[in-house]
């Protein structure tokens, strides 16, 4: 495992920039989150509100003849993209291998529909809906912004919208909080060192990882990357 001084963490700092930055919207909780064995988290960790909440909903159509079926979808689903932009407390996202990728109108004619496969003449589309976290937000807050922008939804036919998810968060660009922890890190390295006397050094390990996070709220992440620290004799 690659080892640096104390120096080494604060070239590191310097060097931590756009270069290391992920530009995506990454789903940090529920089934997709690392779960972290809790002697494993550092102690260095960087505390924030998530940026957003968000749901998987579902809107179904079982209108018979499957034109009609798609055609009442699409509306339903544009209906849904234009009350979003009306709302700037709501953004509608598609997922992509846990990423996430705005829903503007033009994509919605271009969306595949599934099949659901326990109702015949039933198509299906999966889309997720997202609110900003504020800071005084609690998860009622966040939630009820989405229910109520679920129910008011203008359904097209035979249409139906649900919130058939759980409850999850996201966050932007965790990369750009590497610099911000690599200092964390550094200053608590310079106080262990020195707790030590001037015969002892500060060795970490680890510091090549990405960062990464733990849930600590029910809107609140932990973002930290996972070193190990020792010290030794000069």
């Amino acid at each position: 495992m690659w080892k640096i001084t104390l120096a080494g963490v604060a070239a590191l700092i310097c060097l931590a920039g756009p270069a290391w930055a992920q530009v995506d919207e990454i789903i940090v909780t529920g089934s997709r989150s690392i779960e972290w064995d809790r002697d494993d988290i550092p102690v260095v960790q960087l505390p924030r509100r998530a940026d957003n909440l968000i749901v998987a909903v579902t809107v179904v159509n079982d209108t018979r003849e499957a034109a009609g079926r798609r055609n009442e979808l699409i509306a339903t689903l544009r209906a849904m993209v234009q009350a979003g932009g009306r709302d700037a407390r709501i953004d509608l996202s598609i997922e992509d291998d846990g990423a996430l990728v705005p829903l503007t109108e033009d994509m919605v004619s271009t969306l595949t529909l599934g099949a659901d496969p326990g109702r015949a003449d039933t198509s299906v589309a999966h889309l997720i809906v997202k609110t900003p976290i504020a800071a005084a937000d609690t998860l009622d807050d966040a939630s009820g912004r989405i229910e109520t922008f679920v129910e008011a939804t203008p359904k097209t036919g035979r249409s139906l919208v649900d919130i058939t998810g759980e409850w999850e968060l996201s966050i932007i660009d965790p990369g750009q909080y590497r610099r911000a922890i690599l200092a964390a890190i550094s200053s608590d390295a310079t106080t262990t060192a020195e707790a030590f006397g001037a015969g002892y050094a500060v060795e970490v390990s680890g510091l090549s990882n990405r960062v990464t996070w733990t849930q600590s709220g029910p809107l609140d992440l932990s973002l930290f990357i996972p070193y190990e620290m020792t010290v030794k004799p000069r």
